[in-house]
């Protein structure tokens, strides 16, 4: 059996990183705080954060998705109190529905059927443009 080992891989140049291709690696990655004043608080190829008002907000992806068909994994915390479990759910709502450069999300409160601002944690994966 074969064993590579490496503590750096560069392009053929010599100096420049690799690009992975054919990866199953998260495109895109956002953690956000949406309560008071929202804010990224990490983020991987995310150009910004839109507050679209209460539990729901727009992703702007830096490197376009290659098309709109991109999978979207959205995930938030448990409220303050800690009795409404939430949901993070990807929307198409109020005009704005996915395209290769960004995409909606909304925190919902299940038990109180509304909208709740929070924190959301998002993923993209798909192939780039």
């Amino acid at each position: 059996m074969s064993e590579l080992r490496a503590d750096t891989i560069t392009a053929s140049d010599g100096t420049s990183p690799v690009t992975l291709t054919k990866q199953s690696a998260a495109k895109q990655w956002s953690y956000v705080n949406d309560t008071g004043t929202s804010a990224i608080i990490d983020s991987f190829n995310t150009t910004s954060w839109l507050d679209n008002g209460t539990g729901n907000g727009t992703v702007n992806i830096a490197s376009s998705m290659g098309n709109a068909t991109y999978n979207i994994s959205v995930s938030t915390n448990a409220d303050n109190g800690g009795t409404n479990r939430t949901c993070g759910v990807f929307t198409g709502t109020s005009g704005t529905t996915s395209t290769a450069g960004l995409y909606r999300i909304s925190r919902w409160i299940i038990t109180a059927n509304s909208l709740e601002d929070g924190y959301f944690y998002s993923s993209t994966l798909g192939d780039l443009a």
